[in-house]
């Protein structure tokens, strides 16, 4: 019952006059801007527009991510029986971090992040479907061309098939034409347009180690680092907590901890990485605490959970009027 107040409060309170882009600071100036590049000229023009058209392609990706998650646990019984809490738990998180809420093109990469986790899910007693790994490839390399930062994930790839299925040459050479194809394709039409230099070097420009510390998104507000240290908590809690039966379950479970802490390093290392990178963040930590909270004994500790993210997101929309 308190999961389903509480995303009622959520509703409620994403409709409040929070002032979310004063003057022509795109995003309170949290999110980084890159200085050009293909995609990110579409993106600066969104922030002349009002204020409901810079969130509606937010809402809907938030919408269409949880029910590709939702879609995937019914499909798997991930939890042993039919639950939407995978999709209640992703809307909890994303929703809790004040600063998400205006569009940006890591949102589009983390769903591609999702939807290939589906594929890689579908893997699982299924191994010999070599296109369910053509599209986990794809879709992780697709995002990385999107959001430059996320070639940092693609680790990822290699452990999920590893961890996933009994990986053979051919899953290999599957997985490896799956993430190839996006940046050749791309670059071949670049190439043929006169761009290929120019994109290749705004490209590049994503991967300045990170110079100063704490990041300065952090340095704006603190609270984040507060919002950020809650989730740390959590995660720890459902990493020691964690005990489901589930073979599937658990190859998930152990393959996302490995994606939080390869976003991690992404968010530390790279300079050029701000607030909007936590969303990408967020999505290993949807598996790891669905995993932990409809698993969880203690119904209180749950409530509790699902409380502080409420908690934050109020806090976060007042700060809006400051």
């Amino acid at each position: 019952m308190v999961p389903v107040l509480v995303l009622l409060l959520f509703a409620a309170a994403w409709f409040l006059p929070a002032r979310l882009a004063p003057d022509e600071i795109y995003g309170n100036g949290f999110y980084y801007l890159p200085p050009d590049g293909m995609v990110y000229g579409w993106w600066k023009l969104l922030g002349t527009q009002p204020l409901w058209v810079q969130m509606l392609p937010t809402l809907l990706l938030l919408i269409l991510s949880a029910l590709t998650l939702i879609r995937s646990d019914i499909k798997h019984l991930l939890m042993g029986t039919r639950s939407y809490g995978m999709g209640y738990v992703f809307l909890f998180l994303i929703l809790s971090a004040g600063y998400l809420l205006l569009f940006h093109p890591a949102f589009l990469a983390s769903y591609l992040m999702v939807a290939g986790m589906g594929f890689l899910t579908d893997l699982f007693k299924n191994e010999t479907r070599y296109d369910r790994v053509f599209a986990y490839a794809f879709c992780w390399s697709f995002a990385a061309l999107i959001y430059p930062p996320a070639a940092l994930l693609l680790p990822v790839i290699i452990a999920g098939l590893a961890i996933m299925v009994s990986a053979q040459w051919r899953h290999w050479a599957v997985a490896l034409t799956g993430m190839l194809f996006p940046a050749l394709l791309t670059g071949f039409v670049l190439f043929l347009t006169g761009h290929l230099d120019y994109e290749l070097t705004s490209y590049l420009h994503w991967f300045r180690l990170r110079s100063s510390w704490p990041p300065g998104f952090i340095t704006r507000d603190p609270f984040i680092l507060v919002w950020a240290g809650l989730l740390m908590f959590w995660i720890l809690i459902a990493s020691l907590r964690y005990r489901n039966p589930k073979v599937q379950s658990r190859q998930l479970f152990q393959i996302n901890f490995i994606h939080f802490l390869c976003t991690l390093i992404m968010i530390l290392g790279l300079e050029t990485v701000s607030v909007e990178s936590l969303w990408l963040m967020l999505i290993p930590v949807t598996y790891l605490m669905t995993f932990w909270s409809l698993e969880a004994k203690r119904g209180w500790v749950r409530d509790l959970f699902f409380l502080t993210l409420l908690i934050s997101f109020v806090f976060f929309r007042i700060r809006g009027f400051m």
